[in-house]
């Protein structure tokens, strides 16, 4: 039986992530993340997964999201600091390749709250940040694709997603009108195997796993990470965390298999 000085030190351990969950989901769920004038859409919280991804001893916080609206995006990411509380990072996930339309969410196109563009001339290098940065003080919500940039207007929010390395339907496409984001069916963060250093944040897609490894924050707490797309495996019924702190997926037998590392 652990002595009571053993269980208030269990207890300092566990305090503060319990304190930055319970912080972040009350912050999303004052968000108005999908608010278009008199429109509203119905966010779903799915979980919300810690991983400190700027060294800071405090966990960053990633809400996984089933929206309503296209072009929202799956992963919110939260920081938390004792004194400010949880506040959200501008840039945001959405994991997975591009799918076709499935009809399921709504299209803030149709509102007249959105509009698809081509962005630079092509003679001098566009700068990302600064057109970024006056996005945001806009009130413009931003997803950056490869060949055109697709921005609405929600009220009182604005967010940023880096889908430049995803495949299109089409080399020179230039709206987002026949495609949509993969749903997510799970998220975990954890190690994976053959590594024994990082822990990694891990999506299963419809269609995918998507990893990504976080080496911190850069201007406008944009996200340095990595990312690696692979196939889901057609048998793979769920992604779990296994005793010992990795990832893995789970097939319809039950049996589980930990993620290997990139």
């Amino acid at each position: 039986m652990p002595s009571l000085n053993i269980w208030w030190l269990l207890i300092a351990i566990q305090a503060p992530d319990s304190t930055v969950l319970a912080g972040v989901r009350a912050a999303v769920e004052r968000e108005p993340i999908e608010a278009f004038g008199a429109e509203r859409g119905a966010v779903q919280v799915r979980g919300i997964q810690l991983l400190d991804i700027d060294g800071d001893g405090t966990p960053e916080a990633f809400v996984w999201l089933s929206p309503s609206f296209r072009q929202t995006p799956t992963i919110l990411v939260y920081a938390y600091t004792a004194g400010t509380g949880a506040h959200r990072l501008s840039e945001s996930l959405a994991p997975g390749q591009l799918q076709p339309v499935s009809g399921r969410s709504r299209d803030p196109h149709t509102l007249g709250r959105a509009l698809d563009m081509t962005i630079g001339s092509g003679k001098a290098p566009l700068d990302t940040l600064k057109f970024l940065s006056t996005a945001a003080t806009k009130g413009m919500s931003v997803v950056w694709y490869r060949t055109f940039v697709h921005a609405d207007f929600r009220d009182g929010f604005a967010t940023f997603t880096d889908l430049t390395d995803r495949v299109l339907p089409a080399s020179d496409i230039n709206t987002c009108g026949g495609f949509e984001f993969s749903q997510v069916d799970g998220l975990f963060a954890g190690r994976l195997a053959g590594d024994t250093v990082h822990r990694y944040l891990v999506a299963l897609t419809t269609r995918d796993v998507t990893i990504y490894h976080f080496t911190g924050l850069g201007p406008q707490a944009r996200l340095a990470k990595q990312t690696w797309m692979r196939p889901r495996p057609g048998d793979v019924t769920a992604l779990v965390r296994m005793p010992d702190g990795r990832v893995g997926l789970q097939d319809r037998q039950g049996h589980i298999k930990a993620l290997p590392a990139p």
